[in-house]
């Protein structure tokens, strides 16, 4: 039996001994008397929900065929087929999935995506990747008189690793263990910020373990994952994890801060994949660029693909070089439940 979960997705996980446990047998609730008026998102593009410009080539590649094609059927934005992280706590939550940051004018009453593609604590790629102190600078100034709740709503803060990507593009391996303990200093500051301005509950991610990703395996042709990004990786989510633990004591309990464990969770969906109905090759993408030069979404000058998409992306985990499919995050969040609940 297959339960949906009070926002009306299927979260049911069938495991090895073909039963089905779902998140709603795992953690009953009354959802509409307990769930938090709004959900504010922060980060990059696992969180994204269509922040970028579409008419910018430099940005515009989750407004591209084949994004989206699981749901809603056409590019959204999103960096997936489908749902990503921010669209499934959303209806944890039984909130509606925060609309982006760019395509309003006003505060919602339930909350607001923040969240670019790109992104990281400090400047990335280039001036279209907003970095999440930015993001807070655009909150502050749209909730300038706005009743929303922020004390009782929910932060759900995002980090996937932009800028050390963009180190290791410019500087390899130099000197990036030192940038470690800056990011996450950074990372303590901006959550500080948030609380500042009124937040007390917070939902955290730590990194994935990077050295899995298809877009960092694939160009050495390495089939398994990288265990010198992982073990970086690793250095920085024990940081992480160090760091919260000091701001649960400088809030004078306060505030709640909980972590969003996306690296062993992804490691563990990649253990097991069967279990989660993922196949074999559960590190490769489902859309892959034609040659190394073109990625997912790629078309030559009239307009035909420069990829391919495998048959059922419900069976793969990676939707592109570095993003799950809506599969992949169903998958990941369904581990996040019980922690996302208990800030309700």
């Amino acid at each position: 039996m297959q339960t949906p979960n009070a926002g009306g997705v299927d979260i049911g996980i069938r495991t090895g001994d073909d039963e089905t446990i779902t998140a709603w047998e795992y953690c009953m609730f009354d959802a509409e008397a307990a769930k938090p008026p709004a959900l504010f998102v922060f980060g990059d593009s696992y969180a994204d929900t269509g922040n970028h410009d579409k008419h910018n080539p430099n940005v515009s590649q989750p407004w591209r065929i084949p994004y989206g094609q699981t749901w809603p059927g056409n590019p959204s934005g999103r960096y997936s087929d489908g749902f990503v992280l921010t669209d499934f706590i959303a209806r944890f939550l039984n909130l509606p999935a925060p609309l982006p940051y760019s395509q309003v004018k006003e505060m919602p009453a339930t909350g607001l995506d923040f969240a670019y593609g790109g992104s990281g604590v400090f400047d990335t790629y280039g001036p279209a990747y907003i970095p999440i102190r930015t993001q807070i600078e655009q909150f502050e100034s749209l909730a300038q008189g706005n009743p929303v709740d922020y004390k009782n709503s929910l932060v759900l803060f995002v980090y996937s690793g932009n800028d050390y990507a963009v180190h290791f593009l410019k500087y390899g391996l130099t000197d990036l263990p030192i940038l470690i303990p800056r990011i996450i200093e950074e990372i303590k500051l901006l959550l500080k910020r948030l609380h500042k301005l009124g937040f007390r509950r917070f939902a955290v991610t730590n990194l994935e373990p990077t050295g899995c990703l298809p877009f960092v395996r694939m160009p050495s042709g390495i089939m398994n994952c990288i265990q010198i990004d992982n073990f970086l990786t690793s250095m920085h989510n024990d940081l992480l994890s160090k760091a919260l633990a000091t701001l649960r004591t400088s809030s004078s309990h306060d505030a709640k801060y909980i972590l969003l464990d996306q690296y062993s969770t992804f490691l563990e969906i990649f253990s097991s994949a069967s279990d989660y109905g993922f196949g074999e090759d559960v590190l490769k993408s489902c859309c892959v660029g034609a040659s190394t030069d073109t990625g997912c979404g790629a078309v030559d000058d009239s307009g035909e693909p420069l990829y391919k998409v495998c048959n059922d992306p419900s069976k793969a985990f990676f939707w592109d070089g570095a993003h799950p499919t809506e599969a992949g995050w169903k998958a990941v969040t369904w581990r996040f439940y019980p922690l996302i609940i208990s800030l309700r």
